[in-house]
């Protein structure tokens, strides 16, 4: 069992500590999407090799908190915001699993549940940084759109529920392709990304990590963060009637708070990730397996 969950967190973490950090870095759209639909797919490879509910629901925890423990070790990039997300994809994956067991049916509930976590999340730190001002905005901007397009108001309601129907389907295929076709996936997915593991941390050990304040202040500037910002400006001084003091008072309140959580984010202390390290042997046999060698075989045994 340790072995297992050593071998597929491995995986995982090569895909998070490289290919995400990338595209955290550079803010590349839908980049959460990408690698929850890669977090299923192995999720659902993982629950293949165990037997027992228990022993499903305890893996897929397993491999998805050791993940985002490993995330932390990433020199470029945030952290926190990341871990949150693999932990919690983890997390409603199991229930899947242990709601139906360790099936094709189990799989199917587990990977929507964790699809839908991508949309929620950043739902999550627009309303902690811009409050209830962002959402009502938003649904006023469309309004105005729509009556100027002649288009059904509930045209705007429609395409959010069609993005996410989409990525539940898209999600589902993948749990159907893992489940279905395991020696496939293992084979030719799993085996390319062993080939570029060196490359990834070669890489990555040439990057220079960001100072923290540096990091925060460079997220402030983030486009959806600016756009966001002043989307709620403009309905503040429009539909409002704010005086320049509350849009004052208001932005200031934004930027901090949001300036406060960028900080947190990206100052978590890798020293806490080195002692737990030494208190779990399964975390150090997935960096040594990370850092030092491939796993043996495709087929791990548990």
């Amino acid at each position: 069992m340790q072995g297992l969950i050593s071998y597929y967190a491995t995986l995982q973490s090569l895909v998070e500590v490289g290919l995400g950090s990338f595209l955290h870095a550079f803010h590349v759209p839908f980049s959460g999407h990408v690698l929850s639909l890669n977090q299923g797919l192995i999720l659902t490879q993982a629950c293949q090799k165990t037997n027992t509910r228990k022993e499903t629901v305890t893996a897929v925890n397993s491999i998805s908190i050791i993940t985002a423990i490993l995330k932390s070790l990433s020199p470029i990039g945030k952290r926190l915001t990341p871990m949150l997300a693999i932990t919690m994809q983890g997390f409603l994956f199991s229930i899947g699993v242990f709601i139906f067991g360790n099936n094709i049916v189990g799989m199917l509930l587990g990977i929507s549940l964790l699809s839908l976590w991508s949309f929620c999340q950043p739902l999550l730190f627009a309303y902690l940084f811009f409050g209830e001002k962002l959402f009502i905005a938003a649904e006023k901007l469309w309004l105005e759109i729509a009556e100027k397009l002649a288009l059904p108001v509930e045209y705007g309601l429609n395409i959010l529920i069609g993005f996410v129907i989409l990525k539940i389907i898209l999600s589902c295929g993948v749990a159907v392709l893992g489940w279905k076709y395991p020696t496939w996936i293992t084979e030719k997915y799993f085996a390319k990304i062993m080939k570029y593991k060196d490359i990834t941390l070669k890489s990555l050990q040439n990057k220079k990590p960001k100072n923290a304040t540096q990091g925060a202040l460079k997220d402030l500037l983030n486009p959806w963060m600016i756009l966001s910002l002043a989307l709620t400006i403009t309905f503040m001084v429009l539909t409002e009637k704010s005086d320049y003091f509350q849009i004052f008072i208001y932005s200031l309140r934004v930027i901090a708070v949001a300036y406060l959580v960028f900080f947190i984010l990206r100052a978590f202390p890798q020293s806490w990730i080195k002692k737990a390290l030494k208190s779990f042997p399964t975390l150090a046999k997935t960096v040594d397996q990370i850092y030092d060698r491939a796993p043996e075989s495709t087929e791990p045994k548990h």
